[in-house]
C-alpha cells in the first residue's frame, strides 16, 4: 500500500507536470497572442500610412482643380470682352487725326482711355494677344479665313490679320486668329 505521503508526493509530481503543461501552454498562446497583435499593429500602421497617401494625394489634386478653376473660371467672360475689345480697337482706327476739330480729339483720347484700361484689365488676367503677322501658318492658333495668292511671298505665311487672336495664361487658347494666308501661284 502506498502511505499518505507517497500518495501526496504523487499529486504533488501531477500538479507540477500539470502546471509545467499549462505554462507552456500559457507562454504559448501568449507568444502567439503577442505575433498576433504585432501583425495587426503593422496592419494598422501600413493602414494609416495608406491612408496617409491618399489623404495628400487627394488633397493635391483638389489643390491642383482649385488652382486651374481660379486659373480659368473667367476664361468665359474674358472671351466675352474680345469683341469689344476689337470695336473699341477699330473705332480708334477710323477716328480721323484732324487736330482743328477739338470734340473729336477729345473723343478718340477718351476712347484710347478706355482701350488703355481694357488692355491692362487683360494683362492683370494673363491674356496675351497673339503675334500673327509675317509668321508661318498654324492651325492651333490661327483659322484660315481666305488665301492670297503671290509668288513673292512665302507659302503658308499670315499675310493680313483679319481678327487677333488671345491666349490665356500662355496656354489656353481663347480666340484664334482670324487670318489670310499666302500661297503660291498656280
Amino acid at each position: 500500500m502506498i502511505n499518505k505521503d507517497e500518495k501526496l508526493a504523487e499529486k504533488e509530481i501531477n500538479i507540477n507536470e500539470k502546471y509545467e503543461k499549462n505554462k507552456l501552454i500559457n507562454e504559448n498562446l501568449i507568444k502567439s497572442l503577442e505575433n498576433k497583435l504585432r501583425e495587426s499593429e503593422k496592419e494598422i500602421l501600413e493602414k494609416e500610412i495608406n491612408i496617409e497617401k491618399e489623404m495628400i494625394t487627394i488633397f493635391s489634386r483638389s489643390h491642383k482643380e482649385i488652382e486651374k478653376y481660379r486659373k480659368f473660371s473667367l476664361e468665359q467672360l474674358l472671351s466675352e470682352l474680345l469683341p469689344i475689345s476689337d470695336s473699341i480697337e477699330r473705332a480708334l482706327s477710323l477716328i480721323d487725326e484732324d487736330k482743328s476739330n477739338k470734340i473729336f480729339i477729345e473723343i478718340k483720347d477718351n476712347i484710347t482711355n478706355i482701350f488703355d484700361l481694357l488692355k491692362e484689365f487683360f494683362l492683370l488676367f494673363h491674356v496675351k494677344k497673339i503675334d500673327s503677322f509675317n509668321v508661318p501658318f498654324d492651325p492651333s492658333i490661327h483659322q484660315a479665313m481666305s488665301i492670297k495668292y503671290s509668288n513673292e511671298i512665302e507659302p503658308n505665311q499670315v499675310v493680313t490679320i483679319m481678327q487677333p487672336g488671345y491666349i490665356l495664361h500662355e496656354c489656353r487658347l481663347l480666340r484664334p486668329a482670324m487670318v489670310i494666308v499666302s500661297n503660291k501661284k498656280i
